[in-house]
């Protein structure tokens, strides 16, 4: 019986670690989108320096803002000149003057959307908005944000999906290692008539067959994660679902369990 459940728990290892690849899989295309959003600026256009310079002064007020690029009028020209190799145009640039630029990025995270939003209410709402241009590019942020909505409802579906086949081969294989192991012990017991404790070791075997899988996945990801061979991280709430859904099953088993009727193997079997 030991080795049979070894091999149970050898099961459950190999099923909670593909479902956990499967779901890093998975995240890796939702945080790379988001990651994408960080390089997409929001550029705020004005001729007043002075309006410019209090803008960023209070724009660090949001801890969600990655960064702030600000070029003055003069700066603007000269890196057009340096970057479109404009020479003998300088002085066409300068007399037009531009107008001075904040270039805003936005940290990748999964409240992207959400603080897009506050910025923007933020910009509108100001006295000097008749006094700035705005460009938000939300074409581009939209179209990201209907990938993310994709890919997230392609993950859900996923995981329920892996979820009940797991919940489903821990049920059955668990029913299936319990109903043997009562087997064997009437086959073994001194007296027929005893009573048989089918339960005695069910709860610990559950936290073997419970623990151990997850156990072995959630560490196995924290060295590779720490160790730099992975580049996207999972949330700490997977694992609980994981074990949520382990726990399912054996809750379901034990019911079963209880109500076994345990007759005496045949002799055939016994051979």
């Amino acid at each position: 019986m030991r080795k049979q459940f070894i091999i149970l728990i050898v099961t459950g290892v190999l099923l909670i670690m593909g479902w956990t690849i499967v779901e890093y899989f998975l995240q890796s295309q939702i945080q790379y989108q988001y990651q994408q959003i960080s390089t997409y600026p929001l550029m705020v256009y004005s001729w007043d320096e002075g309006l410019m310079t209090k803008l960023k002064s209070d724009l660090k007020q949001y801890d969600f803002i990655d960064s702030l690029v600000y070029r003055t009028s003069d700066q603007a020209a000269n890196e057009m000149i340096q970057k479109y190799n404009l020479a003998g145009a300088d002085e066409i640039l300068r007399q037009k003057t531009l107008p001075n630029v904040m270039i805003i990025y936005i940290k990748g995270s999964n409240a992207a959307r959400q603080q897009k939003l506050i910025l923007k209410d933020y910009l509108e709402k100001s006295p000097n908005i008749d006094r700035m241009m705005i460009e938000y590019q939300n074409d581009i942020w939209n179209s990201t944000f209907q990938r993310i909505d994709q890919f997230r409802q392609i993950r859900w579906m996923i995981l329920g999906f892996i979820g009940l086949v797991i919940y489903l081969v821990f049920l059955l294989k668990r029913l299936h290692y319990e109903h043997h192991l009562a087997r064997i012990k009437h086959f073994l017991q001194k007296n027929p008539d005893e009573q048989i404790h089918v339960q005695d070791n069910f709860w610990i075997n559950s936290a073997l067959l419970s623990l151990l899988p997850i156990a072995f996945s959630f560490i196995l990801y924290e060295v590779f994660y720490y160790s730099d061979w992975l580049l996207y991280s999972l949330d700490w709430y997977f694992f609980i679902i994981q074990l949520g859904v382990v726990a399912a099953a054996t809750l379901t088993a034990y019911p079963f369990v209880l109500k076994y009727e345990h007759e005496v193997p045949s002799q055939k079997e016994t051979d």
